[in-house]
C-alpha cells in the first residue's frame, strides 16, 4: 500500500520534497539571508487559505484557522525574536534553529496526507476531525512565519551584530 502511495504522488512532489528538506537544513544553521524571502513567506498563509477552502466545509473551519494563524504568528515572533540577529542593507543574519525545518515538513506532508486520505479515503477526508486538523495545521504553519517576518520587519537595520 505504501508503494503504491508513492507510486501514485505526481512526480514533481517529489522535487517539491527535496527543495524544502535543502531549505529546511540550511536553517539548521546560523546563516545571513536575503530579507525579501522572509517577507515573502507569510504567502504561504494564501496557500494555506486554498487548501483550507477546498476542504469539505466544517463548522467552525475559518475560525478555526484564524485562531490557529494568530496562535502561529504569536509563537513564530516568541521563537524567532531572540534568533534574528541583525539586519543590514537587505540582510538579516539569523541563529540556526529547526523550527523552520519542521514547519516547512508540516505543510509539505499535511498536503501529501490530505492528497491520500481524498484519494483513498474520502470519508476519512470529510470527517471533521480531518478537517479541523488539517486546518489548525495549516493556519498555525502559515502564521509561524507571520510571526518571523513581523519579528525582522521590526529590528533596527545595524542594531544587532552582523558579520563584517
Amino acid at each position: 500500500m505504501v508503494f503504491s502511495i508513492i507510486e501514485g504522488a505526481p512526480l514533481w512532489v517529489w522535487p517539491v520534497l527535496a527543495f524544502l528538506v535543502w531549505t529546511g537544513l540550511r536553517a539548521t544553521s546560523e546563516r545571513v539571508v536575503t530579507a525579501w524571502p522572509l517577507y515573502v513567506m507569510p504567502f504561504i498563509g494564501v496557500l494555506s487559505v486554498n487548501a483550507v477552502a477546498g476542504l469539505p466545509p466544517a463548522s467552525g473551519l475559518w475560525a478555526i484557522f484564524a485562531v490557529a494563524y494568530l496562535l502561529g504568528g504569536v509563537l513564530g515572533f516568541r521563537y524567532q525574536s531572540p534568533r534574528v540577529y541583525g539586519k543590514h542593507d537587505g540582510q538579516v543574519r539569523l541563529a540556526g534553529e529547526w523550527l523552520t525545518f519542521a514547519v516547512l515538513m508540516a505543510v509539505f506532508w499535511m498536503n501529501f496526507a490530505g492528497g491520500v486520505a481524498q484519494a483513498i479515503s474520502p470519508d476519512v477526508y470529510a470527517s471533521a476531525a480531518f478537517t479541523l486538523t488539517f486546518t489548525a495545521i495549516a493556519g498555525l504553519a502559515a502564521g509561524s512565519f507571520c510571526g518571523r517576518a513581523i519579528c525582522t520587519w521590526r529590528i533596527e537595520p545595524n542594531s544587532k551584530s552582523m558579520p563584517a
